[in-house]
Formats: C-alpha cells, sequence, structure tokens
C-alpha cells in the first residue's frame, strides 16, 4: 500500500468515524431528552393522581358531613313527628362527631380557591344548621303538644338553601375531576409514547455502538496488519544499519590502529633527525663554540630551539591522538589518588613557583583514570605556567553535584589568579596551536587544552573556560558520574 492509498484509506475511515461518533452522540443527546421528559411525565403523572386523590377525599368528607347532616335532620323530624326520645338517637350521634366530620373536611383543600371558598361557607352553613336543630329539639322538649306542625316547618326552611349549595358544590367537584381524569389520561397517552420513542432510540444507540465497536475492531486489525508490515520494514532496515555500523566499526578500529602506527612511526623517524640536530648542535657548541662570532653563536642557539621546539610539539601531537587510540575502558577511581599524583609529578613546579593548591574532597566516578590524570596536570600546569610575575600563584578546585543530560553528574571549577585572558577567546583556547602569549615569555605549543576538551568529551561531559585579562582564568568541567557505553562509543568516533 502507497503512501497516497493509505492516507485515502484513513481519511475514510476517519471519516466513518466521525459519522459514527456523531451518530452515537446524537442518539445519547436523543435518549437524555427523553429520559428527561419521561422524568417529567412521571412527576406530572404523580401530581394529576395525587390531586384527584384529594379530589375524591374532598367529595369523599363532604358527602360524609351531608349524610350526617341529612341524618341529623331526619331524626329531629322523627323527633317532633313522635315526641320520643328515641327518635333523637340519629340526631344525637351526629351532633357528637360533628366535630370529627368538620375536621376531615377541613384537613383536604379543594384544587380550585373558589370552591374552597364555597366549601368554607358550607361548613359554616352546616355548624348553623346543627344550631338551628338543636334549638328546636329543645324548644319542643319544652313546648306542650300541639305545635309540632310549626317546629316541623320551622326546621325545613332552614336546610332548603344548604342542601342546593351541597348539590352545587359536589358539582363542581365532580367536573374538576373530570378535567383530572381527562389529564391523567392524555399524560398516560404521552407517557407511552415516551416509552415508544426512548426504545427506539436506545435501539438506534445500540446498534451505533455495535457499529462503531466492528469499525474500530476491523481498523484495529488493519492497523495491527500495517504495523506488523512496517516492524518487518523496520527491522530489515535496522538489520542493514547494523551490519553498516558493524562495518564502519571495524573500519573505524582499522583507522584508529592505522592511525596509531602512523602516530608512533612518525613520533619515532621525526624525533629521530630532531635528536641528530640536538646532538650535533650541542657537539658544535662544545667543540667550536670559541671558534664562532657572536652572529654563529646565534644562529646555533636559535637552531637547538626550534629544534627543541619540534620535539615538543611531536610529543604533544602524540598526546593528542592517543586520547582516542589508546584510550583504556572506564572503572571506579577516587579522584583525590588522581589529584595527589598529578600534585606529585608538578613537585618542583608547585615549589619553585610558591604556588598554593586547595581544592575540596573530589567524588570517585567512572572514568579512564589516565586521561583524568592528564586533564587536572594539563589544567594545574597552565595555572602555575601563566602566572603573574611577583604574585604567588593559588589555584582552587571546588566541585559539586549537578546533572548532565538527565543524568547525575559532578561539576569541578578549576580557578587560578594569574595573567587571564579576555573573553572573546574563551572558545578559542582550545582550539589546537591557540597561543595568546609570547611564546618567548611562556612555553608551550597550544595543545594542552585542546587535549583537555578531548578528554572530558570522551567521558561525556562539557567544559569551558571563563576569563578577564589579568584577573585569572576558571575552567569548568562538567562529568557524568557514569559515561553510558553509548556516549563513550559516540565520543571515540568522534
Amino acid at each position: 500500500m502507497n503512501n497516497e492509498s493509505k492516507f485515502s484509506y484513513f481519511m475514510n475511515l476517519s471519516n466513518k468515524l466521525n459519522f459514527i461518533w456523531f451518530a452515537v452522540v446524537v442518539s445519547v443527546g436523543l435518549v437524555a431528552s427523553n429520559a428527561l421528559i419521561g422524568f417529567n411525565n412521571v412527576k406530572e403523572l404523580n401530581q394529576v393522581q395525587e390531586s384527584i386523590r384529594n379530589t375524591s377525599e374532598v367529595m369523599m368528607s363532604l358527602d360524609q358531613l351531608h349524610i350526617a347532616m341529612l341524618n341529623a335532620e331526619a331524626g329531629q323530624r322523627a323527633f317532633l313527628i313522635s315526641n320520643k326520645e328515641s327518635d333523637l338517637a340519629p340526631f344525637i350521634k351526629a351532633l357528637q362527631n360533628l366535630d370529627e366530620s368538620i375536621a376531615k373536611v377541613g384537613q383536604n383543600h379543594s384544587e380550585s380557591d373558589v370552591q374552597q371558598q364555597k366549601i368554607n361557607r358550607y361548613i359554616e352553613g352546616v355548624k348553623a344548621r346543627f344550631k338551628t336543630l338543636q334549638s328546636t329539639v329543645i324548644v319542643a322538649r319544652n313546648t306542650d303538644t300541639g305545635n309540632e306542625a310549626l317546629l316541623l316547618d320551622r326546621a325545613a326552611d332552614s336546610g332548603g338553601d344548604l342542601r342546593e349549595e351541597f348539590t352545587q358544590i359536589m358539582a363542581a367537584e365532580v367536573d374538576i375531576r373530570t378535567i383530572q381524569l381527562n389529564q391523567l389520561k392524555r399524560v398516560r397517552k404521552e407517557a407511552q409514547v415516551n416509552i415508544v420513542v426512548f426504545t427506539l432510540l436506545s435501539a438506534v444507540m445500540i446498534f451505533a455502538i455495535l457499529l462503531l465497536l466492528v469499525v474500530n475492531l476491523r481498523s484495529a486489525k488493519k492497523a495491527k496488519s500495517e504495523l506488523e508490515k512496517a516492524n518487518d520494514h523496520l527491522e530489515e532496515k535496522v538489520q542493514a544499519r547494523t551490519e553498516a555500523l558493524e562495518h564502519y566499526a571495524e573500519e573505524l578500529n582499522r583507522s584508529n590502529r592505522e592511525l596509531e602506527d602512523f602516530a608512533f612511526v612518525a613520533s619515532h623517524d621525526l624525533q629521530e633527525p630532531l635528536r641528530k640536530i640536538r646532538a650535533f648542535g650541542d657537539r658544535i657548541e662544545k667543540n667550536y663554540g670559541e671558534h664562532l662570532d657572536d652572529k654563529g653563536k646565534d644562529y646555533l642557539a636559535r637552531m637547538t630551539s626550534a629544534a627543541q621546539r619540534m620535539s615538543t610539539l611531536i610529543t604533544d601531537l602524540l598526546e593528542l591522538s592517543r586520547v582516542t587510540t589508546r584510550a583504556k575502558p572506564f572503572e571506579e577511581q577516587d579522584l583525590n589518588q588522581v589529584l595527589q599524583f598529578v600534585l606529585d609529578d608538578l613537585e618542583i613546579a608547585v615549589h619553585d613557583s610558591s604556588a598554593s593548591v586547595n581544592s575540596d574532597v573530589l567524588p570517585t566516578i567512572k572514568c579512564d583514570a589516565s586521561q583524568i590524570h592528564q586533564l587536572f596536570l594539563n589544567l594545574l600546569s597552565n595555572a602555575i605556567k601563566f602566572r603573574v610575575e611577583g604574585r604567588d600563584p593559588i589555584i582552587t578546585i571546588a566541585v559539586e553535584s549537578s546533572q548532565l543530560m538527565s543524568q547525575d553528574a559532578y561539576t569541578f571549577v578549576v580557578e587560578d589568579n594569574g595573567v587571564g585572558f579576555d573573553a572573546e577567546y574563551a572558545e578559542k583556547i582550545f582550539s589546537p596551536f591557540q597561543r595568546l602569549h609570547d611564546r618567548k615569555k611562556y612555553a608551550g605549543t597550544g595543545i594542552g587544552l585542546t587535549v583537555c576538551r578531548r578528554i572530558v568529551e570522551r567521558h561525556g561531559g562539557t567544559i569551558s573556560a571563563t576569563s578577564e585579562d589579568g584577573k585569572g582564568a576558571k575552567f569548568t568541567i562538567t562529568l557524568l558520574a557514569e559515561p553510558t557505553p553509548i556516549i563513550q562509543e559516540l565520543k571515540n568516533e568522534l
């Protein structure tokens, strides 16, 4: 599958997934909306049912109160006709239960405020009616017979309007209940429709999710197949690159061996004629020096000095090449011991220059001890060499823990009070043959700091310098506590 086909495939797959996700989101939204509507339907259904129950209880309590009033009227009328106390039993019972019946009516409130006002008036009318009935009974008990017809007419005239009012109240409550029942039917129908819609939407959502799962499974299977092909192709490339690197490593080792052989031969073959030049120069000076005039002696001295500088230069170049060609494996090394060996080598120079070297306690790191020895030796010897006349050299070595490439490291600061250099040369001093001072006053070839940088880089670290002319120099070296093999090999190749 070429890149264009892959792009087209993934674009189509992306469009399908986007559409399915859109369908899922829409379905979820619709289901959520339908669920909210269903919740409102249930809430409204409960409210309607509660209203119907309340209306029914209002009607029932009113009906019971009205029946009690009718029973009381019937008992009173029977007593008025027969003048027998036994006929008052219904009246007495209704009178005893009057407060309870009125309390039951008061426990419920009509759905209509206007209707509730009528009910309140009706209750007051019932209370007045019972008082009238009770007063009529009292009058009948204390009145001679013969006035029964008058009392009956009095009792009948006071109850007609109240019964008419009850009929109107009940008719209005029936109308309210009819409206509530119709509302209940509507809410139930809406709930049924909502259930159907919810079921359909749920089915659509489930189908969309299943479809999405199927598409995802297919795309995952396709991606897995493509990944396996890419892995196979990558393995082939890695194998080819590994073989190329192995070949390159062999060539690099061969080149290093050739370079080492060349350096050895060059140093041996070049040093030999230089030694003869110096030897014959010494013989001329010893055997024929008295026959030479001042100009001849000057020529001879210049020749001897040039031969000496050439010998030193060859030695330094050989030392620079050996940083990589004769490198040793890294091992745990106490740098305090390394520094002590350096100070032993510089004992005469330190004594003659009255120099003082102050150092923090140095750590133990994994390194090439001989090269770290060369690093400190070059830095300390330079600090002693490039001193200000009349000022005793003071050299300090400070160390602190740090981080380099997210690994544990140590930062060493070697500072002196020597002649220093201009800040513009802070990077150039690490290049080969860079001299900032007069050769006659300060001997050297300008390779020492180049060797220092090569050593530090081989150890996976960094080195930099800061200074001001006449105010000494400060060298900052950061070394990994445990350089990784990869870093070692890269530094070796460089």
